[in-house]
């Protein structure tokens, strides 16, 4: 059953929302409470990514959808949007009872887990995503009334109004990260979830494109061996890992290391757009950065950072391994791996990088 809904409270509490991001779960619970549902789902896509907020009355069932490769056969977001209708649609408005009878996610996904009705809408927003709320309901509570749809109906302009602000302010917020760097001396920019650079301090701005690139597809690195790091490190979505790439020195402009840092929150992956923050930092030439400094750098055991810096003062294998007490072998594995995660394929071109000088073409 559907319970009676303070509205006035309701649209309070979504303008609150667009201060304060936690208090969305409050909103998609006081949407769920209108249609009788089992609970409220926030989505928001762009070509290539999927990020989500849920009530607690769903909680897990995004990540179960995607864990069961769900998502690939899903015709019910893409009706809504292809409806392009400014309120909330049912099942028996983009789906015929045949339709319904047959489609895979409402039989297999839905009904098995006790649900099967909803009613949706999509909200296209200026930052590229579309959001979608989407009210669940049990399949044996019947499908959701017109009647509920027609409130949720008045309230959607208040939810895009406020979804829109709270997309500016979150954006902001991380532009001012990034602006506050920048009076550290740090050259750094937004990436979005598609990879993308989205805004970049003006430290970054003047090393474009001698050395970071604005690309049509993303953002990359003139380096090519540096650009093959960020590829790998973007390829799992860019707010999925931190990591650290090493830029050898070119022409005039000295080492540098890029730190890539996802942005958190739940709120801010659904509004700002913005996945991670890329900084970068100097190589100052002639100091070679301690073993703990390396291993957070560029993910390098204990080991591999020891004998990365070992490598970077000069001394050899043999050396190495005698002050280790470990084989020869041992060592040169050790240096393979700091090979790979740095990004050379030379011990000479791996100490001029840690110690800031020009590595050799």
């Amino acid at each position: 059953m559907t319970r009676a809904i303070d509205t006035a409270h309701l649209v309070d509490t979504i303008y609150e929302a667009s201060l304060l991001p936690e208090r969305w779960i409050d909103v998609l619970d006081l949407m769920t409470g209108i249609a009788g549902g089992a609970g409220t789902i926030l989505l928001a896509s762009d070509i290539e990514n999927l990020r989500w907020l849920s009530s607690p009355g769903l909680e897990g069932l995004v990540e179960e959808f995607l864990a069961g490769g769900w998502a690939q056969r899903n015709s019910r977001t893409p009706k809504v949007l292809a409806a392009q209708h400014a309120g909330f649609l049912l099942e028996e408005d983009v789906y015929s009872p045949e339709e319904i009878a047959r489609d895979p996610i409402i039989q297999g996904f839905l009904r098995p887990r006790g649900l099967g009705w909803a009613t949706a809408t999509a909200l296209p927003m200026p930052t590229g995503d579309t959001l979608v709320f989407s009210v669940e309901r049990r399949h044996a509570d019947g499908p959701v009334p017109r009647s509920a749809v027609a409130v949720l109906d008045g309230l959607r302009p208040h939810l895009g109004r406020a979804a829109l602000l709270s997309a500016r302010l979150q954006l902001e917020r991380a532009r001012a990260a990034v602006e506050a760097l920048a009076l550290l001396g740090l050259p750094a920019g937004l990436v979005t979830h598609g990879a993308k650079l989205q805004s970049a301090n003006a430290l970054l701005q003047a090393m474009m494109p001698r050395i970071v690139r604005d690309g049509q597809s993303r953002v990359a690195f003139a380096d090519p061996r540096a650009d093959a790091l960020l590829a790998r490190a973007l390829g799992g979505g860019a707010g999925r890992a931190a990591r650290s790439i090493p830029i050898p020195a070119s022409g005039e402009d000295p080492a540098a290391v890029a730190h890539l840092v996802p942005v958190r929150g739940a709120a801010r992956d659904i509004f700002a757009g913005s996945a991670a923050i890329l900084a970068l930092t100097p190589v100052v030439p002639g100091q070679v950065p301690g073993a703990e400094l390396l291993q957070g750098l560029f993910d390098l055991t204990a080991a591999e950072a020891r004998v990365a810096r070992g490598i970077a003062e000069g001394a050899t294998i043999a050396a190495l391994a005698r002050g280790q007490g470990v084989l020869e072998a041992t060592v040169r594995s050790q240096v393979k791996a700091a090979f790979a995660k740095t990004g050379v394929s030379r011990q000479v071109d791996l100490a001029r990088l840690l110690s800031g000088l020009v590595v050799t073409r």
